[in-house]
C-alpha cells in the first residue's frame, strides 16, 4: 500500500522485510513474508491486514474483522468470515 501510495519506493517493501528478517525474532512457523506480500498486492491490503489474512489461510481458521476490505479479500480466498462482513456489504 505505501508503494502504491508513493510512501516508499518501488520494492521499499522487499527491502524492509530484508530488514526485519535481520532483527532477533522468533518465527511463528507459518508460512514467509513472501506470502504476506503476494496476498497484499493481489488484494491491495496493507502487509498489517494481509498478515491477518496469511494466519487464517495457513491455520484453516476463519477470520473475525471489521474491515470491509480485508473481509472481502479473505472471501475471496475462501476464508470464512465472522462479524458484520460476513456475507459481504
Amino acid at each position: 500500500m505505501s508503494e502504491r501510495r508513493g510512501r516508499i519506493a518501488s520494492g521499499g517493501a522487499l527491502v524492509n522485510m530484508e530488514r526485519v528478517r535481520r532483527l532477533p525474532l522468533d518465527d511463528a512457523g507459518i508460512g514467509g513474508d513472501s506470502s504476506v506480500l503476494l496476498l497484499a498486492a493481489t488484494h491491495t491490503l496493507s502487509a498489517y491486514n494481509a498478515s491477518y489474512l496469511n494466519l487464517a489461510i495457513a491455520r484453516s481458521m476463519p477470520l473475525a474483522t471489521l474491515d470491509r476490505k480485508l473481509a472481502a479479500a479473505a472471501r475471496k480466498d475462501g476464508v470464512a468470515v465472522l462479524g458484520p462482513f460476513a456475507h459481504g456489504d
